[in-house]
């Protein structure tokens, strides 16, 4: 392949957009010769990138750290991502994502930018979230997942703890969802006349408790739709907030703390895999289990 398609699925520790500029810089070389954009390569040569150059690029840093894999193929994988976790890195938090710590799965290190593939988050979720997500490890693959997701052919179970007893014991939330208005890092109920996009929640009890923090109820959830903060604003909506949920909590409530977690996880994804159609199914324990450094 050339060389800029090798270093963008190899080079994963530098943005994909900033890999080309640092070729045609001659910041790369091949088999210690400048290497130019189109020259041909393969996994034969030796590649290596300058120092002070990748340092400019604003690299990620590759993390070591124990992941809990529920799947993983030569195509992609499936992880437990602890909440208080971001999936990519965003803003002023460019570690402590599990985008660093694929990093070093993938075998890159903080000197050795190289790694085996680049991950490719198929999909997110929220930092306080905990649960499963998916890795493509190709190009090729992230966005036949994608495309999958948009088609809503993988199917995505949940479960939440929520204040108070919910009443019914199964039902379907359809309310669209968009910007709130007066918070721009909340998500609200917004009229599709009005900019907001289908979201669909179908919810089911599992358990009602009732004990001295007061009254709580254990849902599982699908979705039918992947909008940002679906399920809170869901969930909120029906005076039901997620337990811990500091955002919607309340009209007023603030941001989260950068380690908060709130009582919502992702336990099942099941899906056709990309290369042969085979149904895939991953399930996470329902209470997730304490990070490792």
């Amino acid at each position: 392949m050339r060389l800029v398609d090798y270093a963008k699925a190899h080079l994963a520790t530098v943005a994909v957009g900033a890999v080309g500029p640092l070729i045609t810089r001659g910041a790369v070389t091949v088999n210690g010769v400048v290497g130019k954009i189109s020259d041909r390569v393969g996994p034969q040569d030796v590649f290596a990138v300058d120092p002070a150059a990748h340092a400019a690029a604003a690299p990620l840093v590759p993390e070591p750290r124990a992941l809990a894999i529920c799947f993983e193929d030569e195509d992609l994988l499936v992880v437990d991502k602890p909440a208080g976790m971001h999936v990519h890195p965003i803003g002023p938090y460019r570690t402590g994502t599990l985008v660093n710590a694929l990093l070093a799965h993938a075998g890159a290190t903080p000197e050795l930018a190289w790694a085996r593939w680049r991950p490719h988050p198929a999909h997110r979720l929220d930092r306080a979230t905990s649960g499963l997500v998916m890795i493509a490890k190709r190009a090729a693959v992230h966005e036949a997942l994608r495309a999958s997701f948009a088609a809503q052919l993988i199917h995505r179970r949940y479960r939440a703890t929520v204040h108070g007893h919910v009443a019914l014991a199964a039902g379907t939330i359809d309310a669209p969802l968009g910007r709130d208005p007066t918070c721009d890092y909340r998500r609200a109920i917004v009229p599709l006349a009005d900019g907001g996009q289908s979201a669909i929640t179908h919810y089911r009890v599992i358990e009602r408790i009732a004990d001295h923090t007061g009254n709580s109820t254990v849902l599982e959830l699908e979705l039918a739709t992947g909008r940002t903060h679906q399920i809170r604003v869901h969930l909120a909506s029906l005076g039901h907030p997620i337990v811990d949920d500091s955002i919607y909590a309340s009209a007023s409530a603030g941001r989260e703390d950068a380690s908060q977690a709130i009582e919502l996880r992702a336990i099942e994804l099941r899906f056709a895999h990309p290369r042969d159609g085979r149904t895939v199914t991953c399930v996470a324990p329902a209470h997730a289990v304490a990070p490792s450094a």
